[in-house]
């Protein structure tokens, strides 16, 4: 498995520039709930805050995995960056999120950006369910998906019953196997799709295994894994907190993400749409 290293140096001075032209990662997301905090987190010093998405990652995996100018489908948008990015670039976005606050706090950001003349191509956002979105797109109408869907209740975004997050297990791996299946679809042939994600666990203690229900859903939907990369994150506050949870359970702390690569068809043809990597 190979290994992404976000806490290296070229990458923060990417991730500098990002910041610099003013991406607010956080906006619309201020009323996510992050959970599975240990009860004593907040009286230790630490603030439990909303998970954002590396610019970084994305920038890097549209330009790995995607055609020039191609369409870019996003089932679980969440918050503005993947969008952003990909307008940046030059790619054709489409992000889809159940929240109608996230929406329009991506539009407005969309819209400040434009007047700055930071997109090629502004982003789509749609509010809906990404199931029942996904249903009414065409099939085969987009060259990549690349999306970081919900691990599970990790975050609780809504109490939406639609919403992943607030699904029980058994409910929640019945609708992410549909949405995984409705962007297979959606992709055209001989394309890639990237899936960052990472395990969680349940009320006992145990790991869930979102990883290999990932993969397993994109085999039943005909697609196959192609690459599967660790992301290192940066340590943060884990190194603090570790300590406590290690006595207790001995549970290690995790600072690391799972970018899995799939593809739906022939991965050298797939690879021949792109451009030349330099």
């Amino acid at each position: 498995m190979s290994v992404i290293r976000s806490d290296m140096g070229p990458w923060r001075d990417r991730r500098r520039y990002w910041d610099d032209l003013g991406l607010d990662s956080r906006a619309g997301r201020e009323h996510i709930d992050p959970f599975n905090m240990p009860d004593d987190y907040g009286d230790k010093g630490f603030r439990a805050v909303p998970s954002t998405f590396d610019p970084v990652l994305a920038e890097a995996s549209y330009r790995w995995y995607c055609p020039d100018e191609g369409a870019i489908l996003d089932p679980f948008a969440g918050g503005s960056v993947r969008g952003l990015v990909a307008g940046s670039g030059g790619y054709a976005y489409t992000g889809v999120d159940l929240s109608s606050t996230q929406i329009a706090a991506n539009r407005d950001q969309a819209a400040e950006w434009g007047t700055r003349d930071l997109l090629a191509v502004p982003p789509r956002w749609v509010e809906g369910d990404s199931a029942k979105t996904l249903s009414g797109l065409a099939d085969a109408s987009f060259d990549y998906v690349f999306t970081c869907p919900p691990y599970h209740n990790l975050e609780r975004y809504s109490d939406h019953p639609d919403d992943l997050s607030a699904m029980t297990w058994a409910r929640f791996e019945r609708a992410y196997r549909e949405v995984v299946a409705e962007s297979a679809r959606c992709l055209a042939p001989d394309r890639f799709s990237t899936w960052v994600v990472g395990d969680v666990r349940d009320s006992a203690g145990r790991i869930r295994g979102l990883v290999p229900l990932t993969i397993a859903a994109h085999r039943a939907a005909g697609m196959h894994l192609h690459n599967d990369a660790v992301l290192l994150n940066v340590i943060g506050t884990t190194a603090m907190r570790l300590p406590a949870q290690w006595r207790v359970s001995r549970k290690m702390g995790r600072i690391h993400q799972y970018v899995l690569t799939f593809v739906k068809g022939d991965g050298k043809r797939a690879a021949r749409a792109l451009p030349p990597f330099t």
